[in-house]
């Protein structure tokens, strides 16, 4: 907001004019100057806060990579495969949360595969930052949502560190 506006666009200025007795028609046309130079409803207000993007949906695996299980490789189908479920809960603020399912099938490095299987809940906030805690892992990074794709990237603790991509079903 511009100092013009926030000097002359309060209602106690519109009102002043409004009351000043026998003089309302020539001051009109001055309220109606002032009040032109006010916001033009292009800008939200100042306390209005964007909330994060609803993630709820079922979402299939399209790229998985980890310091530790991949040995940092982005692996993608067919070598991985997997699904997450998030149900997400009305904003609150610049934030949400929400309950995850996931299980995602990575190679086990001797032939086989392995299943990692969690659940629990997540939080998400408009500046992209994501934190998760399962019954398995828990886990503080960001996401990006990008269209039908999501990418979280899970930075803390180091053990738990990894990159998952999944595409919105």
């Amino acid at each position: 907001m511009s100092r013009f506006e926030s000097v002359f666009c309060g209602s106690a200025v519109r009102m002043r004019f409004a009351l000043t007795g026998r003089r309302v028609a020539g001051r009109a046309s001055l309220a109606v100057v002032l009040a032109s130079g006010c916001g033009g409803g292009d800008d939200p207000p100042a306390d209005v806060v964007e909330p994060p993007p609803n993630l709820t949906g079922t979402w299939e695996l399209t790229s998985f990579s980890s310091a530790i299980l991949t040995s940092g490789a982005a692996l993608t189908p067919p070598a991985v495969s997997g699904t997450m479920v998030l149900q997400q809960s009305p904003a609150n603020g610049a934030e949400a949360d929400g309950t995850f399912n996931f299980s995602v099938r990575i190679p086990d490095g001797e032939g086989g595969a392995q299943e990692i299987d969690d659940q629990g809940t997540y939080t998400v906030r408009t500046n992209g930052s994501w934190e998760q805690r399962g019954a398995l892992a828990q886990g503080v990074g960001t996401y990006v949502l990008s269209g039908s794709t999501l990418v979280v990237r899970v930075t803390e603790p180091a053990l738990n560190a990894s990159t998952t991509m999944w595409r919105r079903q």
